[in-house]
């Protein structure tokens, strides 16, 4: 079976360089052999997490987008988070994706379990650090039982750093697609060892 990576981006602005940050790690995914997909927060809305690991407070769209979340998650077996650096920290829409992806799963291993986890931020401005937003990351994934991949990336200068979907530094387009290429290598050689995620 061929290789799924989900990628998640965490930002809602428009053209925004996280996403295009994920793009091109997603293509170094593809150019390893793996079939990707791409799921931009921007374009796929989800409600807040309310905290009760079911779907019954929300509304019946609600739980269509919730369930797709879920759906999507659980048939990858490798997955890309982007998040830009808001506040020293990843931004409140991938956090909140992260919240929801634990329904209906409070008592079981995270639905990370057995799937490869690659990390992705962008940074704007002169506050903050990415390096603060890759170990949130890091730790929120080891907390839901993922192994992840052992290139992280971080971007500086935001919408500035990209040109025509590209970054103008090599080196960073580089490391993108060699994170891509590890998470989709990685995750078909775990498909052995998790049938589950397979």
């Amino acid at each position: 079976m061929e290789t799924m990576v989900l990628g998640l981006g965490g930002s809602l602005r428009l053209g925004s360089a996280t996403t295009q940050a994920l793009r091109v790690a997603l293509a170094g995914a593809e150019a390893a052999g793996a079939h990707t997909e791409l799921v931009d927060l921007a374009a796929f809305p989800l409600p807040v997490f309310d905290g009760t690991y079911t779907l019954a407070g929300y509304t019946a769209s609600e739980r269509g987008s919730v369930s797709k979340l879920l759906e999507m998650v659980t048939g990858a077996q490798g997955v890309i988070l982007a998040s830009p650096t808001y506040h020293n920290t990843l931004s409140g829409a991938l956090k909140n994706a992260l919240e929801l992806l634990e329904v209906y799963n409070e008592d079981g291993p995270g639905r990370f379990a057995g799937k490869v986890i690659g990390l992705v931020t962008v940074q704007g401005g002169t506050s903050g650090t990415g390096n603060n937003t890759l170990t949130t990351m890091l730790l929120a994934a080891r907390a839901m039982h993922a192994w992840v991949a052992p290139t992280m990336v971080s971007v500086t200068g935001s919408r500035s750093a990209f040109a025509e979907g590209l970054p103008l530094n090599p080196s960073i387009e580089q490391r993108l697609r060699i994170l891509g290429s590890e998470v989709a290598r990685v995750s078909e050689i775990f498909g052995a060892y998790y049938p589950e995620v397979a």
